[in-house]
């Protein structure tokens, strides 16, 4: 739907197809980033901290960026054997390092200025599901993070210069004189649609009664987003994310977080021992 879409303007417009499509990922990215901003000052309403917490979120962004380069960075390293300026200069993001960079930024931005974290990380959480789902959408919009090669009716097809185009291309899966790539699986909707079940999820949670005790809901976060995130990737095509023997980088980044939130909430279940009394 965002090839034919951005097919359709560039023929009104005369402007290349996959710019259009760039510029959708970019506004749709910022507009996630937004609204997670946005959310996150309403649910910190009436805390007295609340102008420094959106500082430390603010602050916090660029090295969101850099943990986003960092497994891309790792990944063009290991394949050309050797660390080069070019290497880390250009190539791809890849979210879940970013996710979880800003989140330890946020956490220690919060310590050395005196602050509880959780208040932040919790509402952060909560919204960041909804977020992604936009950045999601302009993923598709974008070509990135594309689907694997289905004859399903739910494929689409991107333009020429897209990702998946130049990845076919390369491989020899396309006739002379293409224009568009072959149907992929949509992946970027299937995970947005998933992201938007998780806050869905995420918001039944948090308004439990009596409340939840701090830094719950963002280990229900990142244990929720984990399993989506593994089970997502199976409908991934893109070569560029990394495969290693069968599953790839992020899936093995989701079984570590996946096991360690899952141990934080099984021990925060677990009674408190009661006092001792001697005989």
């Amino acid at each position: 739907m965002g090839g034919f879409l951005a097919f359709l303007l560039s023929r009104a417009t005369g402007m290349d197809a996959f710019a259009l499509l760039q510029a959708g990922y970019l506004l749709l990215g910022l507009t996630g980033l937004a609204v997670v901003l946005g959310f996150t000052r309403r649910e910190l309403a009436g805390n007295p901290d609340r102008g420094r917490y959106l500082l430390v979120f603010l602050a916090s962004l660029p090295f969101g960026l850099a943990g986003a380069r960092l497994i891309p960075i790792v990944q063009d390293a290991v394949a050309a054997g050797r660390l080069t300026p070019g290497i880390v200069l250009t190539g791809g993001l890849v979210f879940y390092g970013g996710a979880l960079a800003i989140l330890l930024a946020m956490r220690l931005c919060c310590r050395l200025l005196g602050l509880s974290p959780w208040p932040l990380l919790d509402a952060v959480c909560l919204y960041a599901p909804l977020g992604h789902a936009f950045g999601r959408l302009g993923c598709f919009f974008g070509g990135c993070c594309f689907g694997s090669e289905t004859q399903c009716p739910l494929g689409v097809r991107f333009p020429a210069g897209s990702p998946v185009f130049l990845q076919e291309r390369l491989a020899g899966l396309l006739p002379e004189g293409a224009v568009a790539s072959l149907p992929v699986h949509p992946s970027q909707l299937y995970e947005a649609v998933g992201n938007v079940a998780l806050f869905g999820i995420l918001s039944l949670f948090s308004r439990r009664s009596g409340g939840l005790p701090p830094g719950r809901l963002a280990t229900a976060y990142l244990l929720g987003y984990a399993v989506l995130r593994f089970c997502l990737e199976f409908w991934r095509g893109d070569a560029l994310r990394g495969v290693y023997c069968g599953i790839s980088a992020s899936q093995y980044v989701a079984l570590a977080v996946a096991c360690g939130a899952a141990t934080v909430l099984w021990r925060a279940r677990r009674p408190a021992p009661g006092p001792l009394h001697s005989a």
